[in-house]
């Protein structure tokens, strides 16, 4: 847990401090220059450390940008009791943002926080978010997935679970190697959930970026750390467990490091197959 804060302390060491156009303060980082121009981390600021049963946080990109990726952090002191339930890249004409939302596990009475951040680019050519929801039903685990309209390329993707009742968790989201299809899975909790509930999956798609590529780690336990290749840098962060069930572990961590090509990912406990893989979308 320990080595975990200090990784996000130096995430945030870098950073500054700017105000949206929405007034709301968060931290970002300005990269170099690269095939997407215009390039920012941005973070929310963390919730606050309590008890809440749900809690939601937004990165917004600063104006005139379109979000690309994102992810989150929900923290509970490793006590494997917290979910995310909505990691969403949002674009409309009035806010492009990435949605974070999670729940803590009915019975878990523990403190913990929630944080989002957004990678922002230049409105880059073709750009569009696609998404598709499973029908609703009572199944233990769901798969779905998205396809990006012809001649276009993924450049991050999303899961969300409705109606889920604090007893549904993502488990995966990510992109296929030839960056045309969004994946994502979720699963009901070690107890089950007998609502109807569905999975949607979202992919951010624009016209093919020139060295774009996907990187997968797949590392033996709960926790997996992803290198983009020399020379470029992340624009989606993805992964998690496999595509098949992988019992009751979701994840709780979609991360950046200090290096704007390296990614944490991380599980609320380690999959029943053993591993733990990091995906990111790269690109120069």
């Amino acid at each position: 847990m320990k080595t975990r804060l200090r990784r996000l302390a130096s995430v945030l060491a870098a950073l500054v401090v700017v105000v949206s156009t929405q007034g709301i303060a968060q931290l970002a980082t300005v990269d170099a220059a690269s095939a997407l121009p215009g390039r920012v981390r941005v973070f929310s600021e963390t919730t606050a450390f309590d008890t809440a049963t749900t809690k939601s946080a937004f990165a917004v990109c600063p104006s005139g940008t379109r979000v690309v990726g994102g992810g989150g952090w929900a923290f509970d002191n490793d006590a494997g009791k917290v979910h995310f339930t909505r990691l969403e890249p949002f674009h409309s004409s009035a806010i492009d943002t990435y949605a974070v939302e999670a729940a803590s596990e009915p019975g878990f009475t523990g403190n913990w926080w929630l944080q989002a951040y957004a990678i922002c680019v230049n409105p880059p050519a073709g750009y569009q978010v696609v998404s598709l929801t499973s029908t609703a039903g009572t199944g233990t685990f769901v798969t779905k997935f998205v396809d990006c309209p012809a001649g276009l390329k993924l450049l991050g993707t999303g899961a969300k679970i409705t109606s889920g009742g604090r007893e549904v968790g993502i488990q995966r989201t990510a992109s296929d190697s030839g960056l045309t299809r969004a994946l994502s899975t979720a699963r009901e909790d070690a107890n089950g959930f007998s609502g109807n509930w569905t999975l949607t999956s979202f992919g951010v798609c624009a016209n093919p970026v020139a060295g774009a590529s996907s990187a997968v780690t797949q590392t033996s336990g709960s926790v997996a750390i992803g290198n983009c290749p020399s020379g470029t840098a992340a624009h989606s962060v993805g992964g998690g467990g496999p595509f098949f069930d992988a019992g009751a572990v979701f994840l709780t961590v979609l991360f950046p490091m200090s290096s704007a090509g390296q990614v944490e990912v991380a599980m609320s406990g380690t999959p029943s197959h053993g591993i733990t893989e990091a995906d990111s979308v790269c690109a120069p």
